[in-house]
């Protein structure tokens, strides 16, 4: 396993290793043994991993209702489908 590749599923499976597809894992590993780019990729993933929000964010209350409630009210109509050119 080259860094990219590393670089490519840590993006796709996030930095707990053990999740990984078990057919990738132990290169994986081993490259964090010997690769200090892989080690600072994984750096960066757990950095980035505990500096953003876990929780779930919620709309405030009535935020649907409102967004229906303007776009009912709204004048732009929507547009009409493009006709299909006669076709001879």
């Amino acid at each position: 396993m080259d860094v990219p590749e590393f670089e490519d599923l840590l993006g796709r499976h996030g930095e707990d290793v053990s999740t990984w597809p078990d057919n990738r894992r132990d290169a994986a590993l081993a490259l964090l043994r010997t690769s200090e780019q892989a080690r600072a990729a994984m750096a960066e993933a757990q950095l980035l991993r505990r500096a953003l929000p876990s929780g779930v964010v919620r709309a405030p209350d009535g935020l649907v209702d409102r967004i229906m409630q303007k776009a009912r009210q709204s004048d732009v109509v929507p547009a009409k489908p493009a006709s299909k050119p006669d076709s001879k």
